[in-house]
Parts: structure tokens; C-alpha cells; sequence
């Protein structure tokens, strides 16, 4: 399997088949006498802009901090949770499962307060 090709960047949806984003990062992990394997993959901006540029990386989190969605993020799903990888990459969990839900949630609350929200 190409990672990087099969699996960056494939939009992830929840066994449910809602949508959760986009696949922003890798983590492989290399234990001794063994090959590199996926660990998990990390879903939010946080990752992304850590691929594009370091600097980037931090004023996401700092931005996620002041919108106060920065617990648990970028959010961590591992490998093993991974149903399967097609044009989609299919969950075995639902998005309540993970660090999704937790930001979307916090930015609804906060897009509703906006005038003319409602």
C-alpha cells in the first residue's frame, strides 16, 4: 500500500456514513527489529498545517485554542479502527467516538451566537 497516495487526504466517514473530514496526517510508529507500520491517522486543520509549513501548525492550534477546541487535537484515530480504504476511508466508529464530534459541537455553539445565525 502507498500511504500517502491511499490514504492522505481521503475524506473519512463514521460507520454511520457521516462525514468527519479529511485524512491530514500519518503516524507511523517503528518498534525495534520491525518494520514501519501505521500507527493512526490524524484528522483537523492542526495536522494539515503542520504538513504544509511548522509555523502554520502552531497558529492552528493557537487558533483552535481561543476557540476553545483544542483538547484532543488533531483528533487521533487508530489504524485498527480503520474498516476499509476505497474512495472513502470508512470507519469502524461513529464520529461521538472521537475528537470530531467535540469540535464540531464547539463551533456550532459558537457559529449560533453570530447575528443572523438564527
Amino acid at each position: 500500500m502507498d500511504v500517502v497516495r491511499d490514504v492522505l487526504d481521503k475524506a473519512v466517514i463514521d460507520r454511520n456514513g457521516r462525514e468527519m473530514g479529511r485524512i491530514d496526517g500519518i503516524l507511523l510508529e517503528q518498534q525495534p527489529d520491525q518494520p514501519l507500520r501505521l500507527a493512526a491517522v490524524l484528522i483537523g486543520p492542526a495536522a494539515l498545517g503542520d504538513r504544509v509549513h511548522p509555523r502554520l501548525g502552531r497558529l492552528v492550534r493557537w487558533i483552535e485554542r481561543r476557540f476553545g477546541v483544542d483538547h484532543n487535537r488533531p483528533a487521533r484515530v487508530e489504524f485498527a479502527d480503520i474498516e476499509h480504504i476505497e474512495t472513502k476511508v470508512r470507519l469502524r466508529l461513529t464520529i461521538s467516538d472521537t475528537a470530531v464530534a467535540a469540535v464540531e459541537q464547539r463551533l456550532r455553539s459558537w457559529l449560533l451566537r453570530l447575528p443572523g445565525s438564527r
